[in-house]
């Protein structure tokens, strides 16, 4: 899983610097301003790029540790630059992701059941997805929302009773 990889990387980026014999020459390369050669100025921004990199790795462990899972029913749309899900009773239409410990799992599930007919066939599915809220750029940007899919529950063609 992804959170397997990101404490492992936040782990070894620790390890680093607390095995680092030049820690205390790193630290000062901020606090000097004159004498600095091109490989302090070098260093310096290597170091303020690795923590920036451990900032973003934390935030996004403290997400993955603090989500929440919904299951969730609704119609289900995969197609050229669409991945889409409005569940039912609602007018809401959601960009999906894929945070399945298979990656790509639900669209291929998708493909394999729309075989044969029309583009963005939209099919009934029931999913655990995780709300990571309104995304501000790319195509999830025009949804309501982006919901990270988990797992599948349940995929099938939809009747005309579904999501009434």
């Amino acid at each position: 899983m992804k959170l397997k990889h990101t404490l492992s990387l936040i782990l070894l980026t620790t390890l680093f610097f607390t095995s680092c014999k030049d820690k205390e020459y790193a630290s000062n390369l901020h606090t000097e301003k004159s004498n600095k050669t091109k490989s302090d100025i070098f260093m310096s921004s290597r170091i303020a790029r690795l923590e920036d990199t451990i900032k973003g790795l934390k935030k996004e462990v403290d997400y993955l540790t603090a989500y929440k899972t919904e299951t969730i029913s609704g119609k289900l749309i995969f197609g050229v630059e669409v991945a889409s899900f409005q569940p039912c009773g609602s007018d809401k239409v959601f960009w999906i992701t894929d945070n399945s410990k298979e990656t790509g799992k639900l669209e291929k599930l998708y493909y394999a059941l729309v075989l044969g007919k029309e583009p963005y066939t939209p099919i009934y599915t029931t999913i655990e997805i995780i709300d990571r809220g309104k995304e501000k750029y790319g195509f999830a940007a025009d949804y309501d929302g982006t919901y990270a899919f988990t797992n599948v529950l349940e995929l099938r063609q939809l009747k005309s009773s579904d999501c009434k």
